[in-house]
């Protein structure tokens, strides 16, 4: 049993000691030269011009802000003209409240 155990760790250990075998020499590594860096380019804008190539010049939330503010308005408006029209089909005239209007 004992040998058979010696026998596995032989094959994957590294021996131990002065019986350790000499590590040949690496051979030498070749590098490819380095990449002749681009050139650096001057800015072919005025430093006062602002190029958005593909930016979006508005951030996202301030977009949906702006369209739920609109359909808020949308919905008020028409809130307003179903009320106008019920209280015409009742004979009275419609003049909405001033906090109605601001909200």
């Amino acid at each position: 049993m004992r040998s058979l155990l010696a026998a596995i760790l032989a094959l994957f250990l590294p021996a131990r000691g002065a019986h350790r075998a000499a590590a040949p020499p690496l051979p030498p590594i070749s590098c490819p030269p380095a990449p002749v860096p681009p050139p650096v380019i001057t800015c072919p804008h005025p430093a006062d011009l602002i190029t958005a190539d593909g930016m979006p010049l508005v951030r996202p939330y301030v977009v949906e802000w702006e369209r739920e503010r609109d359909e808020h308005d949308r919905r008020r408006l028409q809130r307003e003209r179903r009320r106008a029209a019920v209280l015409a089909t009742l004979g009275q005239d419609y003049v909405p409240v001033p906090w109605e209007v601001a909200a």
